[in-house]
């Protein structure tokens, strides 16, 4: 009469009304990025050309998220920056972070929008002595917006994205302009999740 009793009991509470699922909520995410853009950017050094396209190289790329609707994205393109330094006459350095919004998580397919902030630092060397050196720096605002296709248990992702950006830039003779430009991405993801029961 007990068994019987308590089969019950389980049938009523369990009703569709009450079922409950298990849903990753994630807590931070590392990955990489790659794609292809393009940028004017006068930095004012005769060896760096103002309008540019290029190839976006692995990057590195680190989420930590406050909520399943939104997270903090950090952007490094260590590629770019250690293929710049060693190919050129000139040190470059950049990267980017994001305030990333996506209301539809948590969700197998998610529409994202990340405006950001980014800073890139730029200096060169004359060959012949006695001519110094000059520096640059450019402060731009990027905005990230794509489509993010997650794996069954959100412990995985691929995103597709595009990215344009304004810089206002410094060069190296003093002088200050506008730049911009954009980039086509896509982002390999894998995050670290918590599992809880949520009630839908």
């Amino acid at each position: 009469m007990n068994r019987l009793a308590a089969a019950l009991s389980i049938l009523l509470v369990s009703t569709p009304a009450a079922a409950q699922y298990a849903v990753g909520h994630r807590v931070f995410g590392g990955g990489t990025s790659f794609g292809a853009g393009y940028s004017r950017m006068d930095w004012q050094f005769p060896t760096i050309e103002p309008n540019q396209p290029f190839w976006l190289l692995p990057t590195v790329e680190f989420k930590l998220f406050l909520g399943d609707t939104f997270s903090l994205d950090l952007s490094v393109p260590v590629v770019n920056i250690a293929a710049s330094n060693a190919l050129q006459k000139y040190f470059f350095f950049t990267s980017e972070i994001f305030a990333n919004f996506h209301p539809a998580a948590p969700s197998r397919i998610e529409l994202f929008v990340a405006p950001g902030f980014g800073i890139d630092y730029a200096s060169w060397k004359e060959d012949e002595p006695g001519t110094g050196t000059a520096s640059a720096y450019a402060l731009h605002i990027p905005v990230r917006v794509g489509l993010e296709f997650n794996n069954a248990r959100r412990t995985f992702s691929i995103a597709v994205a595009v990215r344009p950006f304004f810089s206002l830039i410094h060069g190296g003779s003093g002088d200050n302009g506008a730049g911009g430009g954009g980039v086509v991405e896509i982002t390999l993801m894998a995050y670290a999740v918590r599992y809880r029961a949520d009630r839908y």
